[in-house]
């Protein structure tokens, strides 16, 4: 890939960039032989984990707000 070359991951917000890499790691882990069940729960865990934290970050600052 030249150096000119866009990718649609330039235009992505981090945190997207973040899931999907992670996804990218748990299908190669799945292609090298992991368990596919395994990779997913960690996966959805991950996943779980961030948007509760960040729904509990908007949740205090709307109550900071009132």
């Amino acid at each position: 890939m030249t150096a000119s070359a866009h990718d649609p991951e330039d235009d992505m917000p981090l945190a997207e960039l973040d899931a999907r890499a992670r996804a990218d790691a748990a299908l190669r882990r799945i292609r090298d032989g992991a368990d596919p069940a395994r990779e997913a729960f960690d996966l959805a865990n991950t996943m779980n984990d961030e948007a509760i934290g960040r729904l509990g970050a908007r949740v205090r600052r709307w109550f900071r707000r009132s």
